[in-house]
């Protein structure tokens, strides 16, 4: 009697599986759960699923989400905003699953202001711009951090360096001033970036990073020119002029004075300097 019992016990339970009745419905996944790639969930041995978001309300399909086999949820592509925890029910069995959405590595890029970052001369400046490319795949709020790593290790605020940030919704970027240059300031420069998110159902990117490279030449020696206006007659007014080339975008201002019999010249009663702030002329 108890070996017909069992029988039938088993074939009870046999043919409720079979009908979905009770489902073994344990989750696996097909591929990584990195945004824009594509993402599957499989709801077991389940033949009539339903999937649930954690609040109980039935997952919504789209062109981006999509149930096949009446038991498969799959993202195509997976978005950062899929992120979450999932309930597949099948009959009287259910089974959750949380959804931790990766942010791919974004793509970051560098430029400069300067025509020849390896011909700058010390004592004018220079711009760096690091971009950081969000993919459009992150479709919610997201926290760019971005770095510069240079000749001397980490860079921040100083008396010669300056960073600034502006963030667009797909862009980021952060520019790297520095002025005036010195020649110790040659090397390499590293942006480093990563984006991640407040959500934990959101996985921040890997780092990833762009270089340049800064070749700081000394200033060659000014051109200077002297030109004269005026009459040389006695008690009459008489101006030299003395013109200083200097290269282009010099921030630091030549230092121009004048001598007389190798004597510096002040102004006094009837000699009177003036200096004009473009091209380092002064006139006497």
């Amino acid at each position: 009697m108890d070996f017909q019992f069992r029988l039938f016990h088993i074939f009870l339970l046999t043919f409720l599986l079979c009908h979905g009745v009770i489902s073994s419905s344990n989750i696996t996944v097909i591929g990584n759960p990195v945004a824009g790639q594509v993402y599957t969930l499989l709801c077991g041995n389940a033949t009539n699923a339903t999937w649930k978001y954690s609040n109980g309300t039935t997952v919504v399909l789209n062109g981006k989400i999509i149930v096949s086999n009446n038991r498969n949820l799959t993202f195509n592509p997976l978005l950062t905003s899929h992120g979450g925890n999932y309930t597949c029910m099948s009959g009287n069995t259910s089974n959750n699953i949380a959804v931790i959405v990766e942010i791919p590595q974004p793509k970051t890029t560098i430029s400069s202001n300067a025509i020849n970052t390896s011909m700058v001369y010390s004592g004018t400046s220079i711009q760096i711009v690091c971009t950081v490319h969000i993919p459009s795949v992150v479709d919610t709020p997201v926290v760019v951090k971005t770095f510069w790593i240079g000749t001397q290790g980490p860079i921040t605020n100083g008396n010669r360096t300056n960073v600034t940030t502006v963030q667009a919704i797909l862009v980021h970027n952060t520019t790297l001033q520095i002025s005036p240059l010195n020649i110790s300031d040659s090397g390499m420069y590293q942006c480093v970036s990563n984006i991640s998110s407040n959500s934990v159902h959101i996985k921040a990117s890997n780092n990833s990073s762009a270089n340049i490279s800064l070749s700081i030449q000394a200033l060659y020696p000014p051109a200077v020119t002297i030109s004269s206006y005026g009459s040389s007659i006695a008690g009459s007014v008489y101006s030299l002029v003395c013109t200083v080339k200097v290269v282009d975008g010099l921030v630091v201002a030549p230092d121009v004075g004048w001598m007389k019999d190798s004597r510096p010249l002040v102004n006094g009663s009837n000699i009177t300097t003036r200096r004009t702030v473009s091209g380092g002329n002064s006139t006497l």
